[in-house]
């Protein structure tokens, strides 16, 4: 066999030094506002690798980076992600053959893999939605001698995490034998698997990447999750993974990361990766932990959502995260020493192209002299060209138009505690007042409207509420429950039942006690369904119901049908509401309020929309509403009874009817 050609460096450096030339479209320097000095102490090739700086100052992809020489002349480079291979991985394929066999205390899965090519991963498929087994995996070339590929593995499906891959390191097999610990747990059917090759026959390498600071600058907890906010060191960075330094013990987390955009008129997240991390210790087998989340993503923006999601799992203790990026270097060739100057920050540049490609696998091999690109400058003579690209954040109005809030029912001040972009959370009272929409959430400063963003994540929040027995005399086979809730109206999404009475099975109803303006009773249905329990003794267990509608009072009612078994017990009832933000900005910290209670307003239409993905952005500050509020209107009469009211406005009524009749009647004769 030959041996393939080696690079002739005669060639490749006149082919670089031809491209050093001038280039053919002219350059205007001053148009860039950003420069970085990049000293080059003698002609020949140059790698700089770019620091995050440079990603953070650069446009997304890089696309407006330039190089000039000298004497200001621009330069050929090009852009080298190291070892990251852009190749996708192979896909999936089914094994020849997939037998479980039940001996004993064991469950052994026999797999000819019918693939010729190394592997790198065995996924198995199973329906078992909660499990969690040791595992010891073996490969053989004939299925007779096995050769084993280390220590047990951790096998688990557990409130939504899970770990299903079984690493094969990168062997061939054509024979995979699995065998699970069936000892002290309940037995699993697994139904089938995936094989995943090692990319072509290829040797892969790992890329390299550098580690990069990411604090936590905000942790916030939900109702069975928590969300930390993540600061990157810049913008555009291309992200390899994300490593959490857990403290806790043993843990089993589905964590997603995600970002904020706009989704039409509303701010949400996008999901960027999901996974799952763990800790977990099985019998005769070392502890086997997971906590890097790979990624494979850039962001545009400085911050990332990590959302755990605990479940009925307490919060874990998350000391720090650290965010990992692809190294890439920018590989040039300069005819002369002295200070070259790095371009960017252009947003109307687009992407250079340079004759590289013939020889960019001969400059990826060749040595040279790595030069560190210095800090960021600001461009003494920095023009920028005419453009109608949209407006900057600093350029965002602080206040709208004019609004007579006299039909708004409530208005509550907003407490900050510096200017800037604001995020501030609608508390329970403020969502029960508002429309279900938030049509009639206005911001106001003085007399003036405050332009928002309104935003709705995938969040909640949940009360814990006490149920009072109540006894029904004439129903003694049902058990009532009544919950009194914080404010009427609240938009619950969902309720979340627990007891500890060991072996149950009901049927539940929850419902509403509402009464008409003529007095009728009903009885409307927010959730049913059946709950069984077959757990042990004082162990808790849950039944969560999704409630259908959003409820017209302050009180909700449980039953349950016991038929002819004793009564079971309720714990206390968790009461699960969404999370409802509104994004601002504010140019100071006093005199603003939210207006809310309307329900003939329209929603508002803000020229905030214009520059809503630079809003959300940015870090944001928590606003607060203060507890309590003024009205707008007179103050509302009591609540009464409708069917006394009817029966008191028909008395009232016919008393005046027997007065006019009295009038209307002949006088009697008077006696002499």
């Amino acid at each position: 066999m030959k041996n393939p050609p080696r690079p002739c460096p005669e060639l490749l450096l006149a082919f670089l030094t031809l491209l050093a030339g001038p280039m053919p479209a002219a350059l205007a320097p001053g148009e860039w506002p950003h420069r970085q000095a990049l000293e080059v102490t003698a002609p020949g090739l140059v790698t700089a690798p770019l620091p995050p700086a440079t990603f953070d100052s650069a446009q997304p992809g890089l696309t407006d980076l330039r190089i000039l020489d000298p004497e200001g002349r621009e330069v050929a480079y090009l852009l080298d992600a190291v070892n990251r291979d852009p190749t996708p991985p192979p896909a999936s394929v089914r094994p020849q053959t997939f037998e479980p066999t039940s001996s004993g205390d064991n469950l052994q899965i026999l797999i000819e893999t019918g693939v010729a090519a190394p592997l790198s991963s065995l996924e198995l498929e199973t329906p078992a939605p909660f499990f969690l087994k040791a595992v010891h995996v073996d490969i053989s070339a004939d299925g007779q001698e096995w050769q084993s590929l280390g220590p047990t593995l951790p096998l688990f499906r557990q409130f939504g995490a899970e770990q299903l891959h079984l690493p094969l390191g990168g062997q061939r097999a054509a024979f995979i034998r699995v065998t699970l610990d069936d000892y002290l747990t309940r037995p699993v059917r697994f139904t089938g698997g995936r094989l995943f090759p090692v990319g072509g026959h290829r040797k892969a390498i790992a890329p390299i990447t550098v580690p990069a600071a990411a604090p936590i600058v905000q942790r916030s907890e939900f109702a069975g999750e928590t969300v930390l906010t993540v600061s990157l060191p810049a913008r555009n960075l291309p992200l390899a993974s994300l490593a959490l330094d857990i403290s806790d013990p043993l843990f089993m987390r589905r964590v997603t990361v995600a970002v904020r955009e706009m989704q039409g008129s509303l701010a949400g997240e996008r999901t960027l990766a999901t996974g799952t991390l763990y800790r977990v210790a099985l019998a005769g087998a070392p502890v086997r932990a997971q906590l890097d989340l790979p990624l494979e993503f850039t962001p545009d923006t400085r911050e990332l959502l990590v959302h755990i999601h605990n479940g009925d799992s307490p919060p874990l203790e998350v000391k720090a995260v650290e965010a990992r990026f692809h190294e890439v270097n920018l590989r040039f060739h300069a005819t002369s020493a002295g200070r070259h100057m790095l371009l960017s920050g252009n947003a109307q540049a687009g992407p250079a192209h340079y004759d590289l490609a013939a020889v960019a696998g001969d400059l990826r091999k060749a040595s040279s002299m790595p030069v560190a690109p210095g800090p960021i400058e600001a461009a003494p003579d920095y023009r920028p060209r005419e453009t109608l690209a949209g407006p900057a954040l600093s350029d965002v109005l602080l206040a709208g138009a004019p609004l007579d809030a006299s039909d708004w029912a409530v208005r509550r001040s907003i407490r900050m505690e510096r200017p800037g972009v604001q995020e501030l959370e609608l508390d329970p009272a403020a969502l029960a007042g508002a429309r279900s929409d938030g049509a009639d959430l206005r911001l106001l400063r003085g007399d003036r409207q405050i332009p928002y963003l309104l935003e709705q994540p995938a969040l909640a929040r949940s009360l814990v509420l006490e149920p009072s027995v109540v006894v029904d005399p004439k129903r003694p086979g049902v058990s009532v429950w009544r919950i009194d809730l914080p404010q009427a109206g609240l938009p619950l999404r969902r309720v979340v039942l627990g007891s500890r009475t060991p072996l149950f099975s009901r049927q539940f109803r929850l419902f509403e006690k509402l009464t008409t303006a003529e007095g009728r009773r009903h009885e409307p249905i927010l959730a049913s369904g059946g709950w069984s329990r077959t757990g042990e003794p004082g162990e808790p267990e849950t039944r969560v119901f999704d409630l259908s509608g959003r409820l017209a009072g302050n009180t909700l009612w449980i039953e349950a049908d016991n038929g002819d078994n004793p009564p079971i017990t309720l714990d206390a009832v968790q009461a699960v509401y969404p999370v409802v933000r509104l994004v601002f900005k504010s140019g100071g910290t006093d005199g603003y309020a939210l207006a809310y209670g309307n329900s003939t307003a329209r929603a508002p239409h803000y020229d905030l929309s214009l520059v809503a993905v630079k809003l959300l952005a940015v870090t944001r500050n928590e606003a607060q509403l203060a507890t309590g509020g003024s009205s707008n209107r007179a103050p509302a009469l009591p609540a009464l009874n409708g069917r006394y009211f009817f029966w008191g406005a028909l008395a009232f009524v016919v008393s005046i009817l027997l007065a006019i009749i009295a009038k209307l009647l002949p006088e009697p004769p008077k006696s002499t």
